[in-house]
């Protein structure tokens, strides 16, 4: 499934959906005006920005939405808050030159606007950088609403560069994945984790355990894309493809559900994300 994809579909009203929102399926919402003044402020060239002498900041990785990127230079807006005196700078934005892109999962990390990534932050004499930034993948999973409310406990945070949703800073503190609960009006929570594999294979298995209680099997409801529908033949027999979509936009979607041990489910999780998530093109 593929977010950048489903960020510029242009859906309209689907009565069978039952969406007020009239959702777009979207990583996040560039700030491209914003992103477009902080680089009418920031003269510096990437040369000039790789010569400078630089100062980690902090020793955690940062969550944050690219907002802008020109190929040989971009800008990103965290998510969270950069207890720093230069984190007003450049609009809040922190620069990215392309050297400090690194692999994903094994694979490339490709940016554009609206992708998401984790990242180090460094300080020099230009402001607030970011290094060994890197792409995140995408898990899509549901809930039914009292499983949903019975897991998410936690005070959720509204942002407006992740349009229609809340997410939750404990659950990425704790599990080192962006969890997003969509607002749309459906018959069921829709949930979108944002992360590196192993760690969306152990989010989505803490979400499906937090609700199968004290229960020894779990049970994940992932969602596929229409257009992903032939992956789905290499999953473990496990796994069971809805004949029907279960959601029609931002773009068709089949239920894979799995009903097994947690050891099983964890495999399923690993074979979906290993067909299905790869940074796009």
């Amino acid at each position: 499934v593929q977010a950048q994809v489903w960020a510029v579909l242009a859906v309209g009203p689907d009565a069978s959906c039952a969406c007020r929102l009239a959702p777009r399926w979207t990583a996040g919402r560039p700030a491209s005006a914003m992103a477009e003044n902080a680089a009418a402020e920031a003269a510096e060239a990437p040369e000039a920005a790789a010569k400078a002498t630089r100062s980690r900041v902090g020793d955690g990785r940062l969550t944050g939405l690219v907002t802008e990127w020109k190929g040989h230079m971009g800008w990103i807006q965290p998510l969270s808050k950069v207890q720093h005196d230069k984190a007003t700078w450049h609009r809040g934005l922190i620069y990215l030159v392309p050297q400090d892109v690194v692999d994903s999962d094994g694979m490339p990390s490709r940016m554009k606007p609206g992708t998401i990534v984790d990242f180090l932050v460094y300080e020099d004499d230009n402001g607030l950088g970011a290094e060994e930034c890197r792409q995140r993948s995408v898990l899509r999973m549901t809930l039914p609403h009292a499983e949903a409310k019975q897991v998410l406990k936690d005070s959720p945070q509204w942002s407006e560069y992740l349009s229609d949703s809340e997410h939750y800073p404990s659950f990425e503190r704790e599990h080192g994945v962006l969890l997003r609960k969509y607002a749309w009006s459906l018959p069921f929570t829709l949930l979108e984790l944002w992360g590196q594999t192993e760690a969306l294979t152990a989010a989505a298995l803490a979400l499906a355990g937090k609700a199968s209680g004290e229960s020894e099997e779990c049970q994940l409801r992932l969602l596929l894309s229409s257009d992903d529908l032939s992956k789905a033949e290499s999953l473990p027999e496990e796994a069971k493809v809805s004949e029907s979509t279960v959601l029609t936009r931002p773009q068709a979607c089949h239920e894979v559900a799995v009903k097994a041990s947690k050891e099983k489910c964890a495999e399923v999780l690993r074979a979906f994300l290993k067909v299905t998530v790869a940074p796009t093109a």
